[in-house]
């Protein structure tokens, strides 16, 4: 069995809804200290949970860093330390060595028989109490409750809980002589982590983007993550899916962001048909295809009648004036296609319309619906001939977005013009074009493809959306090579992507949000809307995402598929 080994600061630790239930609404999650072997909890006022007086003979190595379980190897015996459940984290030590607790703020200890109770006067508390070598650490929001997880907890069955977080990797794995045999152990963990339990509208177990600093349900990161998941959890990949249109509403809107009471006034990209599709693939549910196309045909209806300007089938994303983020619907947040203030009938937005009619006729097709199915191909015959007619530069080989402002073709370089790849708009000779500056090394083919925006292009830099690579664009791009005959191009960009991010966990222990298109610089030392912050502290400054969610799923899915490797379920 192969289980994730790298300690580094800023990887999640938290109890996964597989385990137990894990709300959102009263959650206990950290992540690992960079500095110290300990882990920092995301309460209103911060904890750190330190393990101390490891003598130097003693000094451990990793066997396993999960996003449940740590467990470290000693000369003297192995330290443990595990989430028993969504508050309360057991384990043990070994020689002289011990945890202790550092609470910053103002705040009070209550020193009892064997333990510490740590009030921080504003309804949280936290404890720690030792017998022996085994601890048991918890949070809640009463003395008696914290004071009854832990008498619980000092009893926990340390070698049982063992054996049960480390199930999922003894039943998913790649071969231990295969390369990205660790890595995909760590997409594993990092996918367990991202899952809460059912709680208020949310029916079923659902996942958000990274736990810490995003805590809610986003809709296109939902659907990347099925993506991951239909590989070895089909009914959960589903969830995954169907949990989004919990919060839509009558009119069909879906909001970018929910919660069980918050939700965006904003909706994201639709990708929900295509999605459902790819697990569609790997379970043949024809009842979940069915649920799936009755609600997403409001939700594209919606968007029919709310994101366009003229009688042309091109999309409009919603603006903001915030230069920092003046798209985030388009989930480009700080592109620099939307830095001019000015309308766009925008070659993304148009494409992921037409390849969810694409694939809503298809979907119609399987379940036996001749309406839908004609409706659904008329409407896209018409998204697919406006998008040639409107937004593709015979001279430059290439789409781009619409300026409605100034009656004229946006010429900004990003890898959203190769959508139509994915949704099938282009002729034989568009492709060509598209396939040509998508190999060109000093335009998109970048040591670890597909730069965001092109090398060549003047807004070019190292800033999220203005040039690093993501995972998302990068699958959404290799599915549509594969499906317009270009299946040696993808599996050549899939080995890059994930031999990238093999190299650069190896280096760091985590898979980051966005990567360097050279492959030179970490993920973590690159601009997010401003200069990163160190050491790691998203509360001042979000950086590249550590065990970001799709990044991992997208990942996982790469392995099982694109790359043909012997997964095993």
């Amino acid at each position: 069995m192969i289980t994730p080994n790298i300690w580094s600061g800023g990887q999640l630790f938290a109890f996964s809804a597989l385990d137990g239930d894990s709300f959102c609404s009263d959650d206990f999650v950290g992540y690992l200290c960079a500095d110290k072997i300990g882990i920092r909890f995301e309460t209103k006022i911060k904890r750190e949970l330190i393990l101390v007086n490891l003598k130097r003979k003693d000094l451990p190595k990793f066997k396993t860093v999960a996003s449940d379980i740590i467990t470290l190897s000693t000369k003297a015996n192995d330290i443990n330390i595990i989430y028993a459940n969504r508050h309360l984290i057991v384990g043990n030590t070994a020689g002289d060595s011990y945890f202790t607790v550092t609470t910053e703020g103002e705040h009070t200890v209550e020193k009892l028989k064997d333990c510490n109770i740590q009030n921080t006067n504003n309804g949280e508390f936290t404890g720690i109490l030792k017998r022996g070598n085994k601890f048991a650490f918890a949070f809640g929001h009463s003395k008696e409750a914290v004071i009854n997880l832990l008498n619980k907890g000092i009893e926990a069955d340390i070698p049982r809980l063992i054996k049960q977080r480390l199930k999922i990797y003894e039943l998913n794995f790649l071969s231990e002589d295969n390369e990205y045999s660790m890595l995909y152990s760590k997409c594993l963990s990092v996918m367990k982590s991202q899952l809460y339990s059912p709680e208020g509208r949310l029916k079923k177990i659902w996942s958000t983007p990274d736990r810490l600093p995003h805590k809610y349900l986003w809709l296109w990161d939902s659907v990347f993550h099925s993506v991951g998941y239909r590989n070895i959890n089909h009914s959960l990949a589903e969830d995954l899916i169907l949990d989004i249109f919990y919060a839509q509403k009558e009119n069909g809107f879906i909001p970018h962001m929910a919660g069980v009471e918050v939700e965006s006034y904003v909706t994201q990209p639709p990708v929900i048909g295509w999605g459902a599709y790819l697990v569609y693939e790997k379970s043949q549910n024809k009842e979940f295809l069915k649920e799936v196309s009755q609600k997403n045909k409001k939700f594209l209806l919606w968007c029919a009648n709310n994101r366009k300007k003229g009688e042309k089938e091109l999309y409009t994303w919603f603006t903001e004036d915030y230069s920092l983020c003046r798209c985030g619907e388009s989930g480009m947040d700080n592109s620099p296609r939307f830095d001019k203030d000015t309308v766009l009938e925008a070659i993304d937005f148009s494409c992921f319309m037409a390849n969810e009619t694409r694939i809503m006729a298809k979907i119609a097709g399987i379940l036996e619906d001749a309406e839908n199915e004609a409706f659904f191909n008329e409407w896209y015959e018409k998204i697919k001939n406006d998008i040639n007619q409107k937004l593709w530069s015979e001279k430059d080989g290439f789409y781009f977005d619409f300026d409605i402002n100034n009656n004229k073709l946006q010429k900004i370089w990003t890898v959203a013009s190769f959508l139509p790849i994915l949704a099938g708009i282009c002729d034989s000779n568009q492709t060509e074009k598209l396939i040509r500056h998508l190999t060109d090394k000093t335009r998109f083919y970048t040591e670890m493809p597909i730069p965001s925006v092109s090398k060549q292009d003047s807004n070019y830099s190292s800033d999220m959306w203005r040039g690093p690579v993501w995972l998302n664009y990068n699958y959404m791009v290799i599915k549509g090579l594969e499906n317009c005959g270009y299946s040696s191009l993808a599996t050549e960009i899939a080995q890059k992507t994930v031999r990238s991010l093999n190299y650069w966990y190896k280096k760091s222990g985590t898979v980051f949000e966005y990567y360097d298109p050279d492959n030179l610089s970490s993920p973590a030392t690159l601009d997010r809307k401003g200069a990163v912050f160190e050491p790691y502290d998203f509360n001042i400054r979000y950086q590249s995402v550590r065990d970001y969610g799709w990044s991992n799923t997208i990942c996982l899915d790469l392995l099982h598929n694109e790359l043909k490797r012997d997964a095993k379920n």
